[in-house]
Order: C-alpha cells, then sequence, then structure tokens
C-alpha cells in the first residue's frame, strides 16, 4: 500500500509556488484554495477536505495567518512563510499550540539590496521610462538628461 503524502495547505500563495509545486508534489500534497476562488472554509468543505489533516502551511508573507485560520487546522505542526518577517504569523497561538514556524530570514536580503540598487539607477537615469518613450513616440527629437553627477547614495548593510 502506497504512503500517503503529508497535506500542505499553500496560503496565499507564494509567487514561488508556481516553481515549488513540481518540484516537491512527488514529497507532498498542496492544497491551493486560491486556484477554487473560495473563502479557505468553503474552499475546505465544499472539496471535501478534513482539516485534521493538514499538517503544514506554506503561505506568502502578505496572508495573514491568525490564530482564527490556526485553530482551523489541529493538526497543524508547521507554517513556512517565503518572505523574511512572520509579523502576519500569529506567533503566541503557535507557541501556545507548539507549532514550528519558518521563514527566508536573511537569505533574500542581498537580492533585496540588489534589486533597490537597480530600482534607483532606473528611476534616477529614467531607463524604463525612456524605453517606453522610444516604444511609443514616432519623434525621437526630445532631449534625455539625466546625470548622476552629484547624487548621494547611502547604502545600508542589511545583515
Amino acid at each position: 500500500m502506497a504512503k500517503e503524502l503529508p497535506i500542505v495547505l499553500v496560503l496565499g500563495p507564494p509567487t514561488c509556488f508556481s516553481t515549488l509545486e513540481p518540484l516537491y508534489s512527488h514529497k507532498f500534497n498542496f492544497l491551493n484554495p486560491k486556484s477554487s476562488g473560495l473563502p479557505l472554509q468553503q474552499f475546505m468543505l465544499a472539496n471535501h477536505h478534513d482539516p485534521s489533516t493538514i499538517s503544514a502551511i506554506l503561505c506568502s508573507g502578505l496572508f495573514l495567518v491568525s490564530a482564527d485560520v490556526i485553530s482551523l487546522f489541529p493538526s497543524l505542526r508547521l507554517i513556512v512563510s517565503t518572505s523574511a518577517g512572520t509579523d502576519r504569523i500569529d506567533l503566541q497561538e503557535c507557541r501556545r499550540r507548539g507549532i514550528q514556524v519558518a521563514g527566508s530570514g536573511g537569505a533574500l536580503s542581498e537580492d533585496v539590496a540588489d534589486a533597490a540598487v537597480a530600482l534607483l539607477i532606473d528611476v534616477m537615469r529614467k531607463i524604463t521610462a525612456a524605453d517606453r518613450y522610444l516604444r511609443t513616440r514616432p519623434n525621437h527629437s526630445d532631449a534625455w538628461d539625466f546625470p548622476l553627477g552629484n547624487k548621494l547614495l547611502t547604502l545600508v548593510k542589511l545583515c
């Protein structure tokens, strides 16, 4: 008899879920209520999912995992957030119930800093604005002057 896979409830879902699902679908059964368009409790009822079979939640940092959400799943053992923060997860309720909580921590800090600098350069030099202009305007005789000279950039180390 084949072993039943642990059930992971996907809330949010995180943007990386489309990458994670094919990589881990042989290890976990993923339930994704968002694909149904139904609220969480209605999704569980409509699809005959037993809340006591949910052992883990995978969520984006934007999804609120409140005590009310946690209380729906008596067998919940783990909540994994794909963001650095856990401020949208009721940590007090998790501690009370012995539920482990994991997040990406500082793993994304360097990437966030890189993106921030790239966006700053884009905004200061109007790179994407110039691209849009060139793609939509037939006359390109206007002057474009966006020097970075005399600009001050302060970088703060995130770790």
